[in-house]
């Protein structure tokens, strides 16, 4: 039997995807799909995070035109579907209308105040910028003010010429004198080894997949234990990966039923919460 099937789980990193697209690596996973799938794998709560591409959900002409707004109030949507079962974050944008700071921060406060939505997304990669560009930082201060968790996500393949700079450290740089209320995706990437000089929480998903296979298990779980416990999270940027590779990975690591159950739902719940990771020696 597996434990973490059995175990409560949120998962801190999913997408619910209404329409087919070509050429991406997005499968239509709509919400009625996305929900019960976590039945199936005993998830109370997934958090879902926008794509940053104005084609992330289907607009008409009129909504594409602000499709940052439109992209936002469709997350707020799908919470009310889901009875609360997904947790919502709101999108970012620098172009366009986004380009003026006051705009973005308008439009964020927004998103949080009004729609409700549970933190902010940013994707450096997509956004073509460094996530320590200071165009970002509307964004970035809204969430402080609103207490509301950060995730930005790291590239988890490999690095390209459009890389622009999402790795850990650049996150790191952009944090730097503010909270700890925030989340590396994707266990930073190919970058995985500077969440080890970091603070914030990190989640697992698609890059523990990947160094399982090239390293092992065991490797996988004495990098966990060094990035430190408290700040894991389990998620599995469904539905690119299936919860079964996870699950196969996790139980073969030794971890304690109180570890178990800190990165199964303990340090999400608590990053939601808009607290900071557990000071292991505070």
């Amino acid at each position: 039997m597996s434990r973490w099937r059995e175990v409560r789980k949120v998962d801190a990193h999913v997408h619910v995807v209404l329409h087919e697209r070509e050429n991406t690596d997005l499968t239509l996973n709509p919400p009625e799909a996305m929900l019960r799938t976590m039945d199936e794998q005993r998830v109370e709560r997934a958090v879902v995070l926008p794509i940053n591409f104005p084609d992330y959900f289907p607009l008409d002409d009129a909504r594409r035109a602000d499709w940052l707004r439109a992209n936002n109030e469709i997350q707020a949507d799908l919470v009310q579907e889901s009875n609360g079962r997904f947790v919502a974050f709101a999108d970012c944008r620098i172009d366009g209308p986004y380009a003026r700071a006051d705009r973005l921060a308008e439009e964020t406060s927004r998103a949080l105040c009004e729609l409700g939505l549970a933190g902010v997304k940013i994707h450096p990669y997509n956004l073509k910028v460094e996530a320590s560009d200071p165009r970002l930082a509307p964004a970035i201060t809204e969430a402080e003010q609103q207490s509301v968790p950060i995730v930005f996500h790291a590239n988890p393949s490999a690095y390209a010429a459009a890389f622009y700079g999402s790795a850990p450290s650049r996150v790191y740089a952009a944090m730097l004198g503010k909270g700890e209320c925030f989340a590396i995706a994707h266990l930073g990437g190919v970058s995985f080894l500077e969440t080890l000089a970091g603070g914030g929480y990190v989640d697992i998903s698609w890059t523990i997949l990947w160094l399982a296979d090239l390293y092992g298990v065991p490797f996988c779980e004495r990098l966990l234990r060094r990035i430190g416990i408290d700040r894991v999270l389990f998620a599995t940027d469904y539905p690119t990966c299936s919860y079964e590779s996870y699950f196969e990975i996790l139980d073969a690591m030794d971890l304690t039923d109180d570890e178990v159950e800190r990165i199964a739902h303990g340090n999400a719940e608590r990053m939601l919460a808009g607290r900071p990771p557990v000071d292991p020696d505070g």
